[in-house]
């Protein structure tokens, strides 16, 4: 059996470089993902012999696809740590790669349901920088708008500055009705900014603290954001976006903002962005038996 556990900030030395190596780019490939939200999806980690393995949830838990140069024996033991757990075998955040190698490797005995409010949005970093074409012309006319209407100034988040941003996530809660979860992951990230090697950014409108972004490496190639909050200055979000990414994010081919959990005007949001593409992740469960 299996032996998961949740993830300390001991855990980053080692799992870090395994994770950024693998080449994911789903916001489950991040540690800080792992670490912020474990006590919310009670996401899990195991290191097993030549392998890494992730799980998330409460009472019936659903892995990740194996880390490691087999994983055709990677899945064998995951399916072996369900059955000896008594539990059934499930599967989130598989990308279509993924599927593939099941396919290939375990013919037929895979049930795959495509989970677009799971998704991640995947956007191009020269795009979020540039904002160049028609397609972005709203946004820029966002950005020039509320150039012309504010005094606001940009400042890279530290921690002399990070209980600027603590009062604007409160402010945002109160307005937005926020939920208590994303709360508590927050002020995670701003108790291990450090630790966690979380970059941000922070906007001030009229000297008051007004918007901020927060997000970390997946890899050299992909940059994630895991949180954006702004209060309500017509233009604002779109401002934060374009400063963060034009000062920041250069060096990275990619950007994940994360999934829209089926909310109508979030995928409205993240879709005005243009991304290049969706990374579609699936759920995977085991066929039953035909008798």
């Amino acid at each position: 059996m299996l032996s998961f556990k949740y993830p300390t900030l001991e855990d980053r030395i080692w799992l870090q470089p395994i994770l950024s190596q693998s080449g994911w780019m789903g916001s489950e490939a991040a540690f800080g993902t792992l670490f912020l939200w474990n006590h919310t999806y009670h996401s899990k980690i195991c290191q097993h012999e030549n392998f890494v393995f992730l799980c998330s949830g409460k009472h019936c838990c659903a892995y990740n696809f194996p880390i490691g140069e087999n994983p055709y024996e990677g899945m064998e033991l995951l399916i072996e740590d369900a059955k000896e757990k008594k539990i059934p075998f499930k599967m989130w955040g598989i990308t279509q790669s993924g599927i593939e190698e099941l396919q290939r490797d375990f013919p037929g005995r895979f049930e795959c349901d495509f989970d677009r409010n799971g998704s991640d949005y995947i956007y191009s970093t020269k795009d979020l920088i540039t904002l160049s074409g028609r397609k972005y012309h709203s946004k820029r006319n966002h950005i020039a708008k509320f150039e012309r209407s504010y005094a606001w100034r940009y400042e890279e988040i530290t921690g002399g500055n990070m209980n600027d941003c603590r009062e604007i996530a409160v402010k945002w809660k109160q307005d937005n009705d926020g939920p208590e979860a994303e709360m508590e992951a927050l002020e995670k990230a701003f108790q291990n900014f450090e630790a966690l090697h979380l970059q941000g950014g922070l906007v001030y409108v009229n000297e008051k603290p007004a918007a901020f972004t927060i997000g970390e490496e997946i890899n050299p190639k992909v940059f994630l954001l895991h949180f954006e909050k702004a209060l309500p200055y017509d233009g604002l979000y779109a401002v934060i976006n374009h400063e963060f990414a034009k000062r920041h994010l250069e060096q990275y081919d990619y950007v994940n903002r994360e999934e829209d959990m089926g909310l109508e005007g979030l995928r409205k949001a993240k879709l005005s962005y243009q991304p290049a593409f969706l990374l579609q992740k699936y759920a995977v469960s085991l066929k039953e038996p035909t008798k």
